[in-house]
């Protein structure tokens, strides 16, 4: 049988640096989450006036191609 190993936990405390890279690792981490919300709260609104456009410019189409005839 093999012997269990013992596993030890270490404490160790951050520099300043260490906790300055944390501190904007979390920082960006919820920026990125703010915006990603943002982002999906704004795309169907966008896809409406893509769609609106698209619809429009076919109208104007239509109705150019109807005065040719």
């Amino acid at each position: 049988m093999a012997k269990a190993e013992k596993k030890q936990n270490i404490q160790v405390e951050f520099t300043p640096e260490q906790k300055r890279f944390q501190a904007h690792i979390q920082s960006l981490t919820n920026k990125i989450n703010e915006h990603q919300f943002e982002i999906e709260q704004l795309m169907p609104s966008l896809n409406t006036y893509q769609q609106a456009l698209q619809e429009s410019m076919k109208k104007q189409t239509d109705n150019i191609e109807e005065e040719k005839e």
